[in-house]
């Protein structure tokens, strides 16, 4: 269908509205709605997966937190026990049940089992008042052993003793690299012979280190590189190793966290520190219970590192799969809202070339069709119309500005006659007292800080009467007119004069520096006046009343009445003067 021009120059143009802009077009929306829709699934979808294999990890550090202790206890537990059988096993052997217990067998034999392993730093057999006997290194032979705690105890039954240290015994051995205190575990038992009559103890100093290497052994060969490290803790809740937090702890500081169930169990402080904390009890397997708990922990920012590592990933898969699904939300979204930008922009072409352009005659859908026809239909009849109010608007336009005009100027004068002396065309009395409700509230507002204030001049025609009953009404009229003249021409362009009423005038001084400076004003009138000569009635003279605004005021009355006050004074001292008052 061809192009049907309208006439380009008397089409207004049509103001897009402002709303209108601000909206989002169709293919952001469908992009939005279905990259939106899309996204909160697979968010939904992804944080649930993520969370369940978060807490799967999490779970697994724990496990592993709580193997390690499980394992460390379970060693340490056989360890002692076979420690407990083999000195007993020893103490039923047939060189010491029956031989000389002092013999060089029996050296060698302790000898034998020292160099074995190592975790022995002193093995020896006593005689039954607590004479050492025989030694490795001959250390403490010959000397009393009778008080020793090993020994009371092993004279009854099998012994394995706490942790301790032993002064006498740390002086004759090789100080530890680390500087540790030398610190054992003891194993003893009594010797008896056939009869079962006690012939003596044999007993075992073990090693510390010995203990704790078991327990780092495991704890290390379970978990390479996973930070978990473990503690040793007696019955009474004492740091029995590491030896670091032993000290800290021995200083009084506070090194173990506060236990709301009395375990060892999940996410614990340390010293400031958070781990992740599982304890595990030394399973008693020997003669005696010690009372130990093993507690594995793992730095908890160490611990929880696997899952912050898979939620980086699956964040990171997320924003993937959000941009991909954008992408295609985006071309969806493209091939729907094509036809609708497009008739959008022949509606386009309607508003600014004013013309009905060549619809699509084959769109996409029914739907579009439909639209397309009904857009240039309407186009044809809207344009048509507007040329018809085109020439309505041109008429209406030209009356409205004449009456505008007219309006304008009756404002103006009815403004002009509301404020204005239509004799003397001055301010008017109601005109006077605006201005000085305006004064007033500067004043206050100004007044203190700039030293300001307002004054007013009352200024009466002395003997007037006189003039109008000599020369006539006509006559005094001209009189008040061209002392108007003179007023205007003598005060300030700021100050206000204004027709007081009859032949009374008053003139609003603002700005004034002080009482001086409104004598001064008003001097000069009265001065200009005497001067003047009236054509019509010869020379004339005026009483001049001078009054300043106080901030006490609470209206322009009390001043007007200050400034009338002082006219009657000037008045009854005999006329053409000006008194302040």
């Amino acid at each position: 269908m061809p192009d049907t021009q309208a006439p380009p120059s008397v089409a207004p143009q049509v103001p897009q509205a402002a709303g209108a802009r601000r909206l989002p077009g169709l293919r952001g929306q469908v992009s939005l709605w279905i990259g939106g829709l899309a996204l909160a699934i697979l968010t939904g979808v992804g944080g649930y997966v993520g969370k369940l294999a978060a807490d799967e990890i999490y779970r697994a550090q724990q496990a592993a937190v709580r193997a390690a202790a499980v394992s460390a206890a379970e060693l340490l537990a056989t360890q002692l026990r076979d420690r407990e059988r083999e000195i007993e096993l020893l103490s039923l052997a047939p060189y010491l049940v029956e031989g000389p217990l002092d013999s060089a067998q029996v050296r060698d034999v302790l000898h034998r089992r020292q160099v074995l392993q190592g975790e022995f730093a002193w093995l020896g057999v006593t005689d039954a008042d607590g004479t050492v006997l025989q030694a490795t290194g001959g250390m403490l032979v010959g000397r009393s052993v009778a008080q020793r705690d090993w020994f009371i105890a092993a004279r009854e039954r099998i012994f394995v003793g706490d942790v301790h240290e032993s002064k006498l015994l740390a002086m004759m051995l090789p100080a530890l690299p680390n500087g540790e205190p030398t610190r054992f575990i003891d194993f003893a038992a009594p010797i008896r012979d056939a009869e079962g009559r006690l012939r003596g103890v044999i007993g075992m100093h073990a090693h510390w280190r010995w203990v704790t290497g078991l327990v780092d052994g495991v704890v290390r060969r379970q978990n390479p590189g996973s930070g978990i490290d473990a503690l040793i803790i007696d019955r009474q809740g004492r740091v029995l190793y590491p030896e670091a937090l032993k000290l800290v702890q021995a200083g009084g500081a506070s090194v173990l966290p506060k236990l709301a169930n009395g375990r060892f169990e999940g996410e614990l402080e340390f010293a400031g520190k958070a781990y992740l904390v599982s304890e595990a009890a030394l399973q008693a397997r020997t003669n005696a219970d010690l009372g130990w708990r093993i507690v594995a922990r793992q730095p908890l920012e160490q611990a929880t590192r696997p899952v912050r590592e898979l939620m980086r990933e699956l964040v990171l898969l997320g924003l993937l799969a959000a941009a991909a699904l954008a992408l295609a939300a985006l071309l969806l979204a493209r091939r729907i809202s094509r036809p609708v930008e497009q008739l959008a922009r022949l509606a386009v072409r309607v508003e600014t070339e004013r013309i009905v352009p060549d619809f699509p005659e084959r769109p996409a859908a029914r739907e579009l069709a439909r639209l397309s026809q009904a857009m240039q239909s309407m186009a044809g009849s809207l344009l048509d119309t507007e040329r018809q109010l085109q020439k309505t608007n041109a008429t209406l336009e030209t009356l409205v500005e004449q009456r505008t005009a007219e309006l304008q100027a009756a404002n103006t004068q009815l403004e002009y006659l509301a404020t204005r002396d239509p004799l003397t065309s001055l301010h008017n009395r109601r005109s006077l007292d605006a201005r000085l409700i305006q004064a007033q509230a500067l004043d206050r507002r100004y007044g203190r800080q700039n030293a300001r204030v307002h004054g007013l001049l009352l200024i009466d025609v002395d003997h007037f009467k006189r003039i109008n009953d000599q020369f006539g009404h006509p006559a005094g009229d001209e009189v008040l007119r061209q002392l108007s003249t003179m007023l205007l021409a003598t005060v300030r362009i700021t100050d206000v004069v204004a027709r007081f009423g009859g032949e009374e005038f008053a003139v609003l001084l603002p700005e004034l520096a002080g009482p001086l400076e409104a004598v001064m004003a008003a001097e000069k009138i009265r001065a200009a006046v005497e001067a003047a000569t009236f054509p019509a009635v010869g020379k004339l003279t005026v009483s001049i009343g001078v009054s300043l605004a106080s901030l006490e005021d609470a209206e322009p009355a009390p001043l007007i009445a200050r400034a009338d006050a002082a006219l009657y004074e000037a008045k009854r001292g005999g006329r053409n003067a000006v008194v302040l008052k």
